[in-house]
């Protein structure tokens, strides 16, 4: 069987329980990420848990990544899987159940190193997603372009080519990336076994659902907007996206902080988005207003340079509002021709896309879409049996 057939095969689409959208997003118990993380990381770890680790850095400015441990974790814990975020001067691989890691890093490579030597199975979250054109893009200086583009040439000719990533594939009992497409990547760049790949997606929160737009705008007044919620980092391709809209004469809410190091990309950012752009702080992600964001919102735009999927643009969707993405990543495997699509370096096609989104309204089928395949039930419970089979 060729390769995209063996992981899109693990993909099989979701069957949630019950006759609709409400009984396949089966909450789990609501607590803050903060006091979960605090309430789970205190005390002795439970013989048999399975420990979480992600790089020491990440929940300095967390995203995505990081709203995924943390909500895998909490509807795990709803089915019956204990859960201990690491703390590595009390914790004990050896009495844990498995290790998982989330992201891709060297630090998370020597503790499987670790685990392995101890017999401790080991499940990896990649959250990775390779894009030459991007790296390229957002290469500082010629060099570095030349370098990049170099670079990944050869990893696609030679993906057995020694490498740290290569090495924490092949340390994994198994491999849950967000997509068959990632999962492909992985095996195309660095020869990841397809055997150890079982994709799980991304989820969403029921309550994204029930959102409405009246707390935002008691707090920030009324009227349409363009949303963007995120990180403010050229990745993100925060410029592009104010180019676009500034086109449109479109108003834009941007909701998020500069990603540390980037505070110069962030200041560039709000001069070319001066006079048509409303720049509001980051907000936690259990915060009321964020859902209320997402229903006030006429279109919720995300031209990333990739995105796998984007939490983001999964919640707005969810929430009902229209939604633009980025093409490149695993979007379309999420959202086929159900929201807009623009590439981040043509500011006129994103333009064009937020426009068309504005004036059309979001795609009647697109909450029901992402609510039915996407509940963080459903991945709990996916990864709940990747978890049965490397521990059998």
């Amino acid at each position: 069987m060729a390769i995209g057939g063996l992981i899109a095969e693990r993909l099989a689409p979701v069957a949630p329980q019950g006759p609709g959208r409400a009984s396949a997003l089966r909450a789990a118990p609501m607590t803050s990420a903060r006091h979960w993380l605090a309430e789970r990381s205190r005390g002795e770890m439970a013989a048999g848990s399975v420990i979480y680790h992600a790089p020491s850095t990440a929940f300095q400015s967390p995203g995505g990544g990081e709203n995924q441990l943390i909500q895998t974790g909490r509807y795990l814990e709803a089915q019956g899987v204990p859960v201990r975020p690491f703390c590595p001067w009390t914790d004990r691989l050896d009495r844990s159940r498995l290790l998982h890691l989330f992201g891709m890093s060297r630090e998370g490579l020597q503790l499987a190193r670790v685990a392995r030597a101890k017999g401790v199975p080991v499940v990896l979250s990649p959250i990775c997603w390779i894009e030459p054109r991007a790296m390229a893009a957002l290469a500082t200086d010629p060099i570095g372009r030349l370098a990049n583009r170099t670079k990944w040439r050869l990893k696609a000719l030679v993906p057995q080519w020694p490498s740290w990533r290569r090495e924490l594939l092949r340390t994994a009992d198994a491999i849950l990336p967000n997509s068959a497409a990632e999962g492909e990547q992985l095996v195309r760049w660095f020869g990841a076994d397809p055997r150890r790949i079982r994709p799980v997606p991304n989820g969403v929160e029921e309550r994204f659902a029930r959102a409405e737009a009246s707390h935002f705008r008691a707090i920030h007044g009324p009227g349409d907007f363009v949303l963007y919620v995120g990180r403010i980092e050229p990745r993100k391709n925060v410029l592009g996206l104010i180019e676009g809209v500034h086109a449109t004469g479109l108003p834009l809410v941007v909701l998020g902080d500069a990603l540390p190091g980037y505070e110069g990309y962030a200041e560039e950012c709000r001069r070319a988005g001066w006079g048509f752009t409303r720049w509001l702080p980051r907000v936690d992600h259990d915060d009321p207003v964020l859902e209320s964001a997402y229903a006030a919102a006429r279109v919720l735009a995300l031209p990333s340079w990739f995105e796998t999927p984007g939490l983001v643009a999964l919640e707005a969707a969810l929430a009902g509002t229209a939604v633009v993405v980025t093409p490149h990543g695993c979007t379309r495997e999420y959202f086929g021709s159900r929201v807009g699509y623009a590439r981040p370096d043509r500011p006129s096609e994103i333009a064009r896309a937020v426009a068309q989104a504005w004036a059309d309204g979001p795609d009647p089928c697109l909450s029901e879409h992402v609510g039915r395949h996407y509940p963080w039930s459903e991945v709990a419970r996916r990864t709940a049996e990747a978890y049965e089979q490397v521990t059998r």
